[in-house]
């Protein structure tokens, strides 16, 4: 099936009471489990690690480090850095403190001596220092992201606030840098923030912020790594938007994302869903889209100038499907099946994009990320 076996990395939401939403899951997680993909698509257990709600994890680009982040309403969330072991195995090193609640997504910049670390819960970003070992260290700047002025907006109280009225206020959910800027979708705001990116300095200079669909909850993005084209997910309404980037005239204060194309990423507009992760295969020419509530992931082709045609839409075999990753050759899908406590293997036909679930079903409860890495 495969040239060689991958070795990756399941989340699972070990707290479910402390979440901003509230999984069904049946029984919580332990935090992160070692696996591997063996190259006949069979996966294999190779270590657990415990860690409280590690929602999304993300390599340092050094492949030597990984970022846990930690999700939580209760608290402020957390960070946790491991060292990533040549056997794949994970070693904790330290841990950061981030200024807002529901921690949900870190990135890198260029030169990789900063994060930008998001907070969804109250919309605060964090530009945090980082050394050469990938240690978080200072604060160098934080504040609240919003447009709407003092008064036309309000904090959510709790959970159950926030089920029901999500766009009140502010819910940050990215960051994506870009040439000299740095993209925010923000759900509540339903806007993309735009910011300049100051190496010199460090911090982002708010620019400008890129209004969507009243109601649509614009949630992830995926930069095309060869065209001025991004993909942004928007939660609300089950839709893909595809946006024009412009890096024309770059000391003009402008909108950079311009959207182009609205895509539907399910079939009954009528149905409660929400769109989850989305993501570009390894050669860009498809993406695909996870739909929580509708079951499903969508298959999009990507046509010459970034447009999407949308060519498949495959049931997940499984409930809320909050995650998934495409291994790097691009010949298999593992889906993170979050209210049914499994994660499941599909198979993937690289010229056509299609989709298919296989027999391979692994049982981790309440999964909420797959990532694979080196080692």
């Amino acid at each position: 099936m495969m040239v060689k076996d991958y070795a990756l990395l399941a989340g699972s939401y070990s707290d479910m009471d402390v979440l901003a939403h509230q999984p069904y899951a049946p029984i919580p997680g332990k935090g992160i489990y070692g696996m591997t993909l063996d190259r006949t698509g069979k996966l294999k257990l190779r270590f657990t690690c415990e860690a409280l709600n590690p929602a999304v994890l993300i390599p340092h680009s050094d492949g030597r480090s990984l970022y846990a982040i930690v999700e939580t309403i209760k608290d402020q969330g957390d960070v946790l850095r491991y060292e990533i072991k040549s056997d794949g195995s994970l070693v904790h090193r330290d841990e950061f403190r981030a200024s807002g609640r529901s921690t949900c997504y870190l990135a890198l910049s260029p030169d990789r001596d900063v994060a930008i670390v998001i907070n969804y819960w109250d919309a605060i970003i964090d530009v945090v220092d980082v050394d050469a070992e990938g240690k978080l260290g200072a604060v160098r700047q934080s504040f609240k992201q919003h447009y709407r002025p003092e008064g036309e907006w309000r904090q959510v109280s709790n959970r159950e606030d926030h089920w029901g009225n999500r766009q009140v206020g502010p819910h940050a959910h990215c960051a994506h840098f870009w040439h000299d800027w740095v993209f925010i979708p923000d759900l509540g705001e339903n806007a993309v923030f735009q910011y300049r990116w100051d190496a010199a300095t460090r911090q982002l200079v708010h620019e400008t912020h890129i209004e969507f669909e009243a109601g649509s909850g614009p949630r992830h993005m995926a930069m095309h790594p060869d065209l001025d084209i991004c993909y942004v997910s928007n939660e609300l309404f089950n839709t893909v938007c595809v946006a024009q980037l412009d890096a024309g005239d770059p000391e003009v204060v402008k909108p950079r994302l311009i959207p182009i194309q609205y895509e539907s990423t399910i079939d009954d507009r009528d149905k409660v869903s929400y769109v989850s992760e989305i993501k570009l295969s390894p050669d860009a020419r498809y993406l695909y889209v996870s739909n929580r509530g509708d079951d499903s992931l969508a298959t999009f082709k990507v046509l010459e100038d970034g447009r999407l045609e949308r060519v498949g839409l495959l049931s997940t075999g499984g409930k809320f499907p909050r995650h998934f990753a495409i291994t790097p050759c691009g010949e298999a899908v593992i889906v993170a099946n979050q209210d049914s406590g499994h994660i499941r293997v599909f198979s993937r036909d690289v010229e056509t994009g299609s989709l298919e679930m296989t027999d391979e079903i692994y049982e981790i409860p309440a999964p909420c990320y797959i990532r694979f890495i080196h080692g």
